[in-house]
């Protein structure tokens, strides 16, 4: 692999010294941080981004005969502000250029080709894709970056491969996402994760978003402060949220043309959950799944923020908005304090005049070990590999690779170029989004939809129902079952 990375540094340095454009909308003193310092380099160089002399030793100094690389992309989102990380062109974005120029390097030094097939917007398609090619003994994809709920299942069904033990797969490697290995390995088995390879799963990722204008008119202090102080708790939040209430029209009718404290969704119900600390199931001492959705706290979790949705005066439901304006509109046109939002909503208020400032989401309360960060299963993905590939060496090393290169050139693009300046307009929220992306949560009940039960605590939003013991009596046995089942994979495995 020296050959291959001395390869990839030329490689670099001819296509900065050639590519005006490429090179100049990467170069950090263009948007650097917020206060126009200049921000780490996002460029790839010659050092290795550990502190390991060679952190890719472990791949071999192979070349694949322009092999086509195929991996298939699917969500239940059609959102144009998702990412094909595998099916982009050069020069739209600063994003879109790292993309671009990272599967070049990638090509270039393993002489393969990338295909990437975009299926989005369809339920259960990267399912159904897979298991056919499975079945029929295809490798038609080499790997997937498969939507949340199609993940699960697949995984249960013997369609994916182990993570952990497969080929040069090192999923201890910095560009893995270790909070993704711990939350998601079951038994030591790991069929599906999150990492540099792809940035689906990040923008999944909640936050909320506060209105800072709104802030100003009140003469308050905008919250970063009880964010790093500890204190950032749902309570607060919900102090906030009470003082914040004008019917802008004067028609005496609350809808989505007045003004309220909170604006949420049905899912943010799950979000409330996480942020929390607790989970739909989570892992015992042994690593066996277990159902945590009954204890104390998460039902108060769950109960409290129930209990603030059906205050109808200072917080609204931008799921059924009437009056006009749907849920962005709402926020960009100044109608909601606050908002929990994932990144993917982040380029809907670039060109507004929204003065937004950006948050983790509260803590439960203040002796909560830290801030937690859910993603958004509709709009998330996880990178996988089909259970029949024809040569695993290199589908590994390949999937490895590139990886280990998105983390140099994609992942500094993002974070650096992409939310600093474009979509973050100062250095507390860019502090905000450091801290929500070290802390972020997989909770393997809802991505398993174990006992139906992320359907059952949306059903009590919808019906603002705080009825929760009698419900988690109806959904437990079910849930039980499951668990029962999921366990019993993973132990026969």
């Amino acid at each position: 692999m020296k050959r291959i990375f001395a390869f990839l540094t030329a490689l670099l340095m001819l296509l900065l010294a050639s590519c005006g454009g490429a090179a100049s909308s990467m170069d950090t003193t263009e948007a650097g941080a917020p206060d126009g310092t200049s921000a780490p380099s996002a460029d790839v160089t010659d050092e290795p981004a550990t502190t390991e002399a060679d952190p890719i030793a472990h791949l071999p100094d192979t070349k694949y005969d322009g092999h086509e690389f195929v991996v298939l992309m699917t969500n239940l989102n059609s959102n144009a502000s998702l990412i094909r990380d595998f099916l982009v062109s050069e020069g739209n974005t600063v994003l879109d250029e790292a993309l671009y120029r990272r599967n070049m390097i990638v090509m270039d030094a393993l002489n393969i080709t990338f295909t990437g097939i975009a299926e989005y917007g369809s339920s259960s398609v990267g399912l159904n894709k897979i298991r056919q090619a499975n079945s029929a003994g295809d490798s038609n994809y080499d790997m997937g970056i498969i939507s949340t709920y199609d993940a699960g299942a697949l995984a249960l069904s013997g369609d994916l491969r182990d993570l952990n033990d497969y080929g040069y797969l090192d999923m201890s490697k910095s560009w893995w996402d270790q909070n993704a290995k711990n939350d998601l390995e079951v038994k030591g088995k790991l069929y599906f994760t999150a990492g540099d390879i792809s940035l689906v799963a990040t923008q999944a990722m909640y936050n909320m978003v506060f209105n800072k204008t709104l802030f100003d008119e009140r003469n308050w202090e905008y919250p970063y402060a009880l964010v790093e102080q500890g204190v950032w708790t749902f309570d607060k939040m919900k102090e906030y949220v009470l003082q914040v209430s004008e019917d802008l029209d004067a028609n005496d009718v609350m809808d989505s043309n007045d003004r309220y404290g909170l604006g949420y969704i049905h899912s943010s119900v799950v979000a409330a959950l996480n942020m929390s600390g607790e989970r739909i199931a989570n892992k015992d001492e042994n690593g066996n799944i277990v159902l945590t959705l009954g204890t104390e706290r998460a039902e108060s979790a769950i109960v409290s923020f129930i209990e603030l949705t059906k205050d109808k005066e200072h917080v609204y439901n931008c799921q059924t908005a009437t009056g006009g304006k749907n849920s962005v509109t709402m926020i960009t046109d100044g109608h909601v304090l606050f908002r929990m939002v994932e990144h993917l909503g982040f380029p809907q208020f670039r060109d507004t005049e929204l003065n937004y400032g950006i948050l983790p989401l509260p803590k439960t309360d203040e002796a909560q070990d830290r801030y937690y960060t859910p993603l958004g299963g509709y709009d998330a993905a996880f990178v996988c590999v089909p259970s029949f590939t024809a040569d695993d060496e290199r589908t590994s090393a390949i999937i490895e690779y590139t990886a280990y290169i998105s983390s140099r050139v994609v992942t500094p693009a993002y974070y650096e170029k992409t939310l600093v300046g474009r979509y973050v307009s100062d250095n507390d929220s860019y502090n905000m989004i450091t801290i929500e992306l070290e802390n972020r949560i997989y909770d393997i009940g809802y991505i398993y939809n174990i006992g139906g039960l992320k359907d059952m605590v949306a059903n009590l939003s919808k019906s603002y129902s705080t009825a929760f013991a009698s419900a988690m009596k109806s959904y437990s046995r079910k849930a039980e079952n499951d668990i029962t089942k999921i366990n019993e994979y993973f132990k026969g495995e």
